[in-house]
C-alpha cells in the first residue's frame, strides 16, 4: 500500500510540474478543484461498496459460498459470479471491495475472475449509454461475442491456478490488515 501512495504521489508531482510549465500555476488550484469533485461524487459510492463487501462477508456463510460460489459450485459457480458481474452497477471501487469479500468468503479463484471479467465486459449498466452512442447492432455484436470470455476465463483461472487460491486469500487478508493498521 505505501509502494502505491508513493508512486500516485510522485506522478502526481510530475503532472504538476509538467501541467505548470505548459499552463501556468493555474492549472494546480484547476486539478485540485477537479479531483475534490471526483472525491464528492465518489465517496458515497464508495462507502455503500465496502459497506456492501462487508456484509457480504458477514452475512453470507462460508458454507453457502462454498455451495454457490466455491469448490463444490463447479461450472455454476463461473456462471453464477459472471452474472453477478455483469449485473452489478458502478466502476471498479465498487466491484473490487465485492471481489476480494466474495473471494475472503470462500470463492473459487476462477469464480472471482469470472465475476471481476463479466463486471469490464457485460456490464448491464453501461448498456442503455452503449446503445445510445454506439447503436443496438454494434453492441449486440460486442456482446454476442465476448459472451464466452468470462466463463472461460473462470474455467482456465481454476483449471491452471486453483492451487493459488489460498495464497490469493491470504495476500488479500494482509492488504486489507495493512490498510486497518494505517
Amino acid at each position: 500500500m505505501k509502494n502505491n501512495i508513493i508512486i500516485m504521489t510522485t506522478i502526481t508531482i510530475l503532472l504538476a510540474i509538467f501541467g505548470v510549465v505548459q499552463q501556468g500555476p493555474s492549472v494546480i488550484t484547476a486539478g485540485i478543484m477537479a479531483g475534490a469533485k471526483m472525491l464528492i461524487e465518489v465517496v458515497p459510492l464508495l462507502a455503500a461498496a465496502f459497506v456492501l463487501a462487508g456484509m457480504i462477508q458477514v452475512l453470507i456463510s462460508k458454507e453457502f459460498i462454498n455451495k454457490w460460489l466455491g469448490k463444490d459450485a463447479g461450472l455454476k459457480g463461473i456462471f453464477l459470479g459472471a452474472v453477478a458481474g455483469a449485473l452489478i452497477p458502478g466502476g471498479p471501487y465498487v466491484f473490487y471491495p465485492i471481489a476480494a469479500s466474495f473471494l475472503l468468503s470462500g470463492a473459487e479463484i476462477g469464480t472471482v475472475l469470472a465475476f471481476v471479467v463479466a463486471k469490464n465486459i457485460w456490464s448491464i449498466s453501461r448498456l442503455p449509454m452503449e446503445v445510445a452512442l454506439m447503436g443496438p447492432t454494434i453492441t449486440a455484436v460486442r456482446y454476442i461475442v465476448t459472451f464466452v470470455f468470462p466463463i472461460l476465463v473462470g474455467l482456465i483461472a481454476n483449471l491452471f491456478f486453483r492451487s493459488y487460491g489460498e495464497r490469493v486469500r491470504e495476500q488479500v487478508k494482509l492488504l486489507q490488515t495493512a490498510g486497518d493498521k494505517k
